[in-house]
């Protein structure tokens, strides 16, 4: 094979990939919004922090706030990146 259809190959396979990709992404925001994901991160980390005995609040348990958190900006990344390719 020469350097011009590896080249195509490789274009072709990274194309599929990033079709791939945004296949899973339109799906992932056909069952719900944006919105109602990171609303349900949300209020599972305020039910959690809001407890009577905040005290309890672990390092292990911040560090899956933390955690939650960045799924939250993650999805919100997802969509306006899904909007964008959709046009929505």
């Amino acid at each position: 094979m020469d350097t011009l259809e590896t080249s195509t190959a490789s274009a072709n396979t990274l194309n599929d990939k990033a079709s791939y990709q945004r296949e899973i992404i339109k799906a992932f925001f056909q069952k719900d919004s944006s919105s109602e994901m990171i609303e349900s991160l949300n209020t599972l980390i305020e039910a959690y922090l809001f407890t009577d005995n905040l005290a309890s609040v672990t390092p292990e348990m911040r560090e899956h706030i933390v955690n939650q958190l960045r799924v939250a900006t993650l999805i919100a990344k997802l969509n306006a990146c899904n909007c964008v390719i959709t046009g929505a």
